[in-house]
């Protein structure tokens, strides 16, 4: 054997070498995007119940947004501010998880959950008020996200239709008039 020949048979090893390193990297990659992906789902996630802890646990903080859902502006600018720290904070997770669903670190169906439990809030009549002035406040991103989906997704229920706790008065007396009249 030449030296000639060890030198090609050594630069073989070498390229081989180095292609297994190079696939080993991508599946090592491809893991951790894997992990990260889990960890981000989990993380946004985590979001949402602090999201309606403070309506929970307060009833005044309730009343406010009530009221606001129905008249943002007419309220009061205590009930304004409850209302408008409310929004921010969900509007802050659905800009958060169309950040993490451009990556590719959420899916499709999460982002769509944040995206509507928004849309939800922002379809109400204090909602539409609130956000003809907040959209103006918010990143670019996720205010043309948000005005598209409002464009388009015109059937869009009221938050009150699947979280009964934000119902302000009149819509609760007028569902159970509507529940009265049915039963007899």
């Amino acid at each position: 054997m030449t030296l000639e020949t060890i030198y090609y048979i050594g630069q073989t090893i070498a390229v081989i070498a180095i292609l297994a390193s190079l696939v080993a990297i991508y599946i090592q990659q491809r893991k951790d995007h894997s992990l990260a992906r889990a960890e981000h789902q989990r993380q946004i996630l985590s979001e949402v119940p602090r999201y309606f802890e403070l309506a929970a646990t307060n009833p005044a903080v309730l009343l406010s947004l009530r009221k606001c859902f129905v008249n943002f502006e007419g309220a009061s600018s205590q009930d304004q501010a409850v209302f408008v720290h409310f929004m921010h904070n969900a509007v802050n997770i659905a800009e958060t998880a169309l950040y993490m669903h451009k990556d590719k670190l959420i899916n499709e169906a999460s982002y769509a959950g944040f995206e509507a439990a928004v849309l939800m809030s922002l379809v109400t009549p204090g909602g539409e008020q609130y956000w003809q002035r907040a959209r103006l406040a918010v990143g670019a991103d996720i205010r043309e996200a948000l005005d598209k989906a409002l464009a388009e997704r015109k059937d869009t229920p009221p938050v009150w239709e699947f979280f009964p706790q934000f119902a302000p008065d009149q819509v609760k007396a007028s569902i159970s008039n509507e529940k009265d009249e049915a039963d007899a």
